[in-house]
């Protein structure tokens, strides 16, 4: 299954930390699977008609992080071992100030968004 981004540019985060959050995210729901390869640097730059440095920005920092490996010769792919935040409590705060301000662009309260996750949560 081929990767799916969607950039949006009217919601104040960075491109390439955009395809940075959607590349872990897929590789979080599985719709990434680890032996699947992701699309060369300027491949998805043409796709998302991009700056293919943006895209080489995001490579770099998942790369750093440990969330992919790129083979010379080969491509990139998902890394075999995805790491562990070092800090759990820290990546948590950011992920629900993350979601907070998302929710709040559309109208909706930490509160509301904290019932949705409760009911949603099995």
């Amino acid at each position: 299954m081929p990767l799916e981004l969607k950039i949006d540019y009217d919601r104040g985060v960075p491109v390439y930390r955009q395809i940075c959050d959607a590349i872990t995210a897929a590789l979080a729901s599985g719709a990434l699977r680890r032996d699947e390869q992701l699309p060369t640097i300027h491949e998805l730059a043409d796709r998302l008609s991009i700056n293919p440095n943006t895209v080489a920005r995001a490579y770099r920092e998942l790369d750093q992080q440990g969330y992919i490996v790129s083979q010379r010769g080969r491509g990139t792919f998902p890394s075999d071992q995805p790491p562990e935040p070092a800090d759990k409590h820290g990546a948590l705060r950011s992920i629900y100030d993350r979601a907070v301000a998302e929710a709040a662009r559309h109208g909706i309260g930490a509160p509301e968004l904290v019932r949705y996750f409760r009911k949603v949560t099995p």
